[in-house]
């Protein structure tokens, strides 16, 4: 099966080289690489063009991560890959630890999987007040989807053929944040699992979650979340299509 492995990032010049040699020293060539630019305004895109790693870069920064999701769901999809793994440039995701995201896809056990910190509560454990925002949207979209999730925001994901399609074909612009996704993947029947990782804290640079980011964030989550529960009945219409259901 194909397998590729996005790598996001924006104004990363200090961490990605560093990232990128991790997931080489990892690959034994099980998957495929590709780097999603948010529009840097430092040289990271020259180093990674400089290391030989192929770049779809935005021309302007799209105003948060989704812009990179929204492409590499495109990117994979254009591109026919089984298998899509989200891998932050910022260096605190682990190439040893993408098996456990990559496997349970492969065995045919999930269609969407997330890289949880919070289940064996080991190594990084984010930051104080991004923890309370991450408990939040944990319980809102546990209660929106039936069962339990704890790590609604992590950005160490990956997702079966269907689901790259489903996203790709019906959400190409409109995604928004990882209430979204998971939401509006549960509703089009994806079979959605959580499985415990280690991340670590980023060296260099800031997230993009600054002050303000973390101020506005709950109040578009929660619109967000709505906006996913009005479209239920449309989205379920895809189970059939999509998933066979």
């Amino acid at each position: 099966m194909k397998v590729l492995v996005a790598v996001i990032m924006y104004n990363e010049s200090k961490n990605i080289e560093k990232t990128l040699n991790d997931l080489q020293s990892n690959n034994n060539n099980l998957f495929d690489i590709v780097v999603i630019d948010n529009g840097s305004s430092d040289d990271s895109v020259d180093k990674v063009k400089k290391m030989g790693f192929p770049v779809v870069a935005h021309c302007v920064n799209s105003g948060s991560s989704m812009g990179t999701v929204r492409g590499y769901f495109n990117y994979a999809s254009a591109m026919d890959y089984d298998v899509l793994c989200q891998f932050d440039g910022d260096g605190q995701h682990l190439a040893n630890e993408l098996t456990k995201i990559i496997n349970p896809i492969l065995n045919k056990e999930a269609d969407y999987v997330i890289g949880s910190r919070f289940i064996n509560k080991e190594g990084f454990q984010s930051y104080f007040i991004r923890r309370l925002g991450i408990n939040l949207f944990a319980f809102l979209d546990s209660m929106a989807i039936g069962y339990k999730v704890t790590d609604v925001t992590s950005g160490f994901r990956a997702y079966s053929k269907r689901t790259i399609n489903f996203f790709a074909k019906h959400y190409p612009h409109e995604l928004h944040d990882t209430n979204q996704l998971l939401i509006l993947a549960h509703f089009s029947g994806a079979k959605i699992l959580e499985v415990p990782v280690l991340m670590k804290p980023r060296e260099f640079g800031e997230s993009e979650y600054n002050m303000m980011n973390a101020l506005v964030y709950p109040f578009k989550g929660i619109v967000n979340i709505l906006g996913c529960l009005l479209q239920k009945n449309i989205v379920q219409k895809y189970k059939t299509v999509e998933y066979g259901n």
